[in-house]
């Protein structure tokens, strides 16, 4: 895969106000451009995922405890899952 390097300078008072070091502002930069692309949706969960370093799991851990929704899903599309699942339970209990 091809990679790209950004970088941009920081001022050292800048660090040390937020009391971290350049590799964990890093992290949380890469973090924060991910979350703000998924939601955004401009990225999938797994390329934003990716961004940010980390694995799907821990990427949708992540926007959970930040309360971020993980699947943006339309109230007529849930309605019409709903009436299917419930089709299909009634199907179930004719057969039984």
């Amino acid at each position: 895969m091809i990679t790209s390097v950004i970088s941009f300078e920081i001022p050292q008072d800048l660090l040390a106000s937020l009391k971290i070091g350049s590799a964990d502002l890093t992290r949380d930069i890469r973090l924060l451009a991910a979350i703000t692309y998924f939601q955004e949706k401009k990225l999938s969960l797994g390329k934003a995922a990716h961004l940010a370093g980390l694995n799907r799991l821990v990427f949708m851990d992540i926007l959970a405890r930040k309360g971020i929704i993980l699947f943006d899903y339309d109230e007529s599309v849930l309605e019409s899952d709903l009436n299917g699942i419930r089709q299909l339970e009634g199907d179930t209990d004719d057969h039984q």
